[in-house]
Order: C-alpha cells, then sequence, then structure tokens
C-alpha cells in the first residue's frame, strides 16, 4: 500500500515538472523577438554627413516595376524619423528607369540632381541605391542626369552600381568608398625633373581628393607599391604639416606649416613647388593653386622663386616616360 501511494507521487510530482518545464519554455519563447526581416528606406542625416535609414512597409509580393515605383515614392516622402532627410529632394525627378534582362536598373533623373555635389550627392546617391537594391531581381544600379551617366570626382563614369558598393560601419550608418587613380608628381633622381606616379586610392566621401593627394605628397614616393628609390625623389620637405586646404572657383588654396620653406638641397625650387601645383591640377576641380604659410602670404620661396602669385599647370620640367 505505502509502494503504491509513493509511486502515485512520484507520478504526479514528474508530472508538475514536465508541466512546469513546458510553461517556462513557452515563456521564454513568448518574449523571444524575432530578427526584423522586412524592408529599409535609406536617408541623410539632418547635417548631411551620413547615411541613415528607417523601416518601412512595402509588399513583397510585388512585381519588380511596381516595387520600384513605390520605393522611390518613399525616397521622395519626408522620413518618419525627425533626424533623417529625405534622399530625392523635391527639386530632382525620376523623369524614368528601365530595367535590363539581366536585371540592371537604370534611374534617368532630371537636370535638378546635378546641382548636389561632393558628399551630398555621394550620401544621396548611396542612399537610393542601398534602399532600391533590396528589389528583388535587381542586380545592379547606374544614374543618369539630363541623359548623361554621372561621373566620379575624375570625370569618369560611375557605372553599375550595388549594395556591396557601400560600406556598413555600426551604428546605422554607412559612408561611400570610391576608387580614384591620383596622378602624383615626384622628382626625378636629378631633382631637376618631376616625374609621374599613378597611385591608386579607395577613400570615403568625406575626404576632399586635393587633401589626399597632398598628404600622399608629404608621405613621399616610397609609400607608393613599385616605386623605384633610385629613380624616384620626395619633394615634401620632412615635418611639413598641411593645415588647411580649400577649393573655391577652381583655385585650390594650400596653407603648409612652415616646414614646407626647408626645401631640400637635393631637389630645384622649381620641383618643389610644382610637384604640389601639377598633383593638385591633375584633379577635375583645380586649374591654379595659391600658397600660403601658417596662415601669411609669403612671397618669395627661398628668397629665389616667387611664391605669392597664382600658380598654373608647368609640363616643361616633367620628364618624358621612355
Amino acid at each position: 500500500m505505502n509502494n503504491m501511494i509513493l509511486s502515485r507521487r512520484l507520478s504526479i510530482y514528474a508530472m508538475c515538472i514536465c508541466i512546469c518545464t513546458v510553461l517556462i519554455f513557452s515563456l521564454s519563447s513568448c518574449g523571444k523577438k524575432e530578427a526584423y526581416k522586412g524592408y529599409y528606406v535609406y536617408g541623410l542625416d539632418a547635417n548631411e554627413k551620413k547615411v541613415m535609414y528607417e523601416k518601412c512597409n512595402i509588399s513583397s509580393e510585388d512585381k519588380t516595376a511596381k516595387s520600384i515605383k513605390k520605393f522611390i515614392r518613399k525616397l521622395q516622402r519626408e522620413p518618419d524619423n525627425i533626424n533623417m532627410k529625405k534622399a530625392i529632394p523635391d527639386d530632382v525627378k525620376v523623369d524614368n528607369f528601365n530595367i535590363s534582362p539581366s536585371g540592371e536598373l537604370s534611374l534617368y533623373f532630371n537636370a535638378a540632381y546635378g546641382n548636389y555635389t561632393g558628399v551630398s550627392e555621394i550620401l544621396r546617391r548611396a542612399a537610393i541605391v542601398k534602399t532600391l537594391s533590396q528589389i528583388k531581381g535587381i542586380k545592379g544600379i547606374q544614374f543618369y542626369v539630363a541623359g548623361q551617366p554621372i561621373t566620379d570626382s575624375n570625370m569618369k563614369p560611375v557605372g553599375i552600381m550595388t549594395a556591396d558598393s557601400f560600406i556598413d560601419n555600426t551604428g546605422g550608418v554607412s559612408d561611400y568608398k570610391q576608387k580614384a587613380t591620383l596622378n602624383m608628381y615626384f622628382s626625378d633622381e636629378t631633382g631637376k625633373s618631376l616625374v609621374i606616379v599613378p597611385v591608386n586610392i579607395t577613400y570615403d566621401a568625406t575626404i576632399p581628393l586635393e587633401q589626399l593627394a597632398i598628404e600622399q605628397l608629404i608621405s613621399g614616393p616610397y609609400t607608393i607599391d613599385g616605386v623605384n628609390k633610385n629613380k624616384v625623389l620626395p619633394t615634401v620637405p620632412k615635418g611639413t604639416v598641411l593645415n588647411k586646404i580649400t577649393v573655391k572657383e577652381k583655385t585650390c588654396y594650400v596653407d603648409f606649416s612652415k616646414e614646407f620653406l626647408n626645401k631640400q638641397d637635393d631637389i630645384t625650387d622649381k620641383v618643389a613647388i610644382y610637384s604640389v601645383v601639377n598633383t593638385l591640377i591633375e584633379l577635375p576641380n583645380v586649374n591654379k593653386v595659391q600658397f600660403s604659410i601658417d596662415g601669411e602670404q609669403v612671397l618669395k620661396y627661398n628668397e629665389s622663386m616667387s611664391f605669392g602669385e597664382l600658380f598654373e599647370r608647368n609640363l616643361d620640367i616633367v620628364k618624358e616616360k621612355k
């Protein structure tokens, strides 16, 4: 009799444990949040310095063309997030779009898109491409403005872009990375002529190309792969600091620290100056260069060469490639 009672009690105890286990599992399952599997619309932050996004409700059952129209309308509307700006401003219109059989989407913007340049344009482009790349069947996206392919800072067509063209950082921010080739001018082994050294770089939208070019000149040619140290000499004196660089109406204003005046003995004054001038004028937005030292105008370079004027490209001292 006692054994029967003990057995019954054990059965009831086991059943209670089983019920509790099921309840605990059920409660933990109810509390667990599933990962968001919907779509996002991308835009810019209020200062137009980075890309942001917010969730959006768009049916995944729509055909490709219908989805594109819906996403474009989302990109044209003010975001719910008050800290975001829409990617497509009021004056910019998408006149047309078409999809190739291979899934390449071509967007045709009106001429007003050309009013947006620099970081603002690049981040808008990033937001649009990242938004539309979510649509099933879209393999790549290219932009046309007033019927012409959009170009990069080197005036070369950007071509087809994908979501992989954009680098995601933490915190919901995206920066667009671009590739460019900079033609750098360093001294040849005689110190009397300049030689051209192409440099391939990848950079983000927040750093001007003219700044990157000068920073590479300051770093010197020996940080570039494939440079022959016996044939190429640095032109910017050690310790030189780039204080400030700006471009206005195609004139680049370069402010160096006083160390720039400490020219190296193995190169001429012309080589030192025109290594900077020619390098900057290789960029499409620069055709003249104005120097200053620690914010002040200096009229003579090493008391031998005029330094206060506007400088233009000088190809006479560039050694031709053999």
